[in-house]
């Protein structure tokens, strides 16, 4: 198995996935989303706005969602998506 890149040149490792680099980049330090509200995990699988998971993946899921700009941008000022032949992209 190939592991997953982003296009800045990060590749998983055995112990980050690129779900988690690409939450790292993105969410903000006061942790409001696009919509405006507050994201962060309160509850086991529950997120402050009132989001619930199922699964661990499913919060990740929500929070790329809530913090990505539009223009995949990251607050190092650098393009962060996943590479075109991994995860989905």
């Amino acid at each position: 198995m190939i592991a997953a890149q982003c296009g800045c040149g990060f590749t998983e490792l055995a112990d980050e996935e690129i779900i988690d680099h690409l939450n790292l980049v993105f969410e903000p330090d006061d942790l409001t989303g696009n919509d405006g509200q507050a994201h962060e995990e309160r509850n086991r699988l529950t997120c402050a706005c009132g989001f619930g998971a199922i699964t661990s993946e499913d919060l990740d899921s929500h929070f790329l969602k809530v913090f990505t700009p539009g223009d995949a941008i990251g607050r190092d000022g650098r393009k962060h998506q996943p590479a075109e032949d991994n995860y989905g992209a």
